[in-house]
């Protein structure tokens, strides 16, 4: 049974935006920098094996890739926890996916099978200590026996760890900083460059469903909830700071100033409204300026629960 986190990486990569930075950002190609979101289509991800008994369900991807529009395709998986024996099968999935594509009749038109690009994504706090080479889980064959060993490479990307792409346009980039965040300064600065990028033409489809994305993360690791997750997503602080009002009185400590907290609390509700594409009541900056720490709590929540700022602000 799939986890909500996998859920949320899956409604994020469903947009070919996303992961059209994915590969300009995280991958090593000549190519790369010419991609464009008319270059991806979506493919069917839920495939099995002949006996049904194998199954692949996350995302697939293809995309027109050179000169002569061969199809790459892109296998993305998720992860929280690094799974050993993912060589082996990152090889099971794609051996369906090229199974599926002969069934379907879809060849190049050499009529040969295509290229195949697996990803995991990983979002665990640890580092990934899995084989990326199928070999390394293999004993070394006889003399002789080499060249019929089975091969299977795969590329990881790891949110926390792979830092190379450029943090102020790239999206994926954008969001990984602000899933590394650990302290409400970074937080603030990752999303004020989230709300800066949404802003550019080419975000325009994804702009609505990238804004839920980070606003379903962020409920899910700094408000109440009763969701209980096996496979949960990175946390963005230490335990101690699990909730987002802690990380603010902490920080409010560290100032030294004993209203410290009210002011976080404000600087927090101001960068989630400052960016609202619904035009705001009169008097909203005057009202959190006004509110003590406990009102400014309770509008926080609220936002965080999905509540629209010119809904929270509406009254008197």
């Amino acid at each position: 049974m799939k986890s909500h986190s996998d859920m949320l990486y899956k409604q994020l990569f469903a947009h070919p935006e996303v992961v059209r930075d994915l590969l300009t950002g995280f991958v090593s190609a000549d190519w790369r920098g010419a991609l464009d979101t008319g270059a991806f289509e979506r493919v069917n991800a839920s495939y099995a094996s002949e006996n049904g008994k194998a199954r692949h369900e996350d995302i697939v991807w293809r995309a027109k890739i050179g000169g002569d529009w061969v199809y790459v395709y892109l296998l993305l998986e998720f992860q929280a926890r690094s799974d050993p024996w993912m060589a082996l099968r990152m090889q099971a999935y794609v051996g369906l996916l090229c199974q599926d594509l002969v069934a379907q009749h879809r060849l190049t038109r050499y009529g040969k099978l295509p290229p195949v690009l697996p990803v995991v994504l990983y979002h665990g706090r640890k580092t990934w200590s899995a084989s990326t080479d199928l070999a390394k889980l293999m004993l070394p064959p006889p003399a002789g026996l080499e060249r019929f060993q089975p091969r299977q490479h795969y590329l990881v990307i790891d949110q926390h760890r792979n830092v190379d792409a450029d943090g102020r346009s790239n999206v994926v980039a954008i969001l990984f900083r602000l899933l590394r965040s650990n302290s409400d300064g970074q937080l603030r600065e990752a999303l004020n460059v989230f709300a800066e990028r949404m802003k550019s033409p080419d975000m325009l489809r994804a702009r609505d469903s990238l804004v839920r994305w980070v606003q379903a993360v962020l409920r899910d690791e700094f408000c109440e909830t009763d969701i209980r997750l096996e496979e949960g997503p990175a946390m963005l602080f230490d335990k101690r700071f699990k909730k987002y009002e802690d990380l603010l009185e902490f920080e409010a400590i560290q100032r030294g100033r004993a209203d410290g907290l009210r002011l976080a609390l404000q600087d927090a509700l101001e960068t989630m409204t400052a960016d609202s594409k619904d035009a705001l009541p009169a008097g909203v900056e005057e009202k959190i300026s006004a509110a003590d720490a406990q009102q400014l709590r309770r509008w926080l929540k609220l936002l965080c629960g999905g509540v629209k700022p010119q809904h929270l602000f509406a009254g008197p």
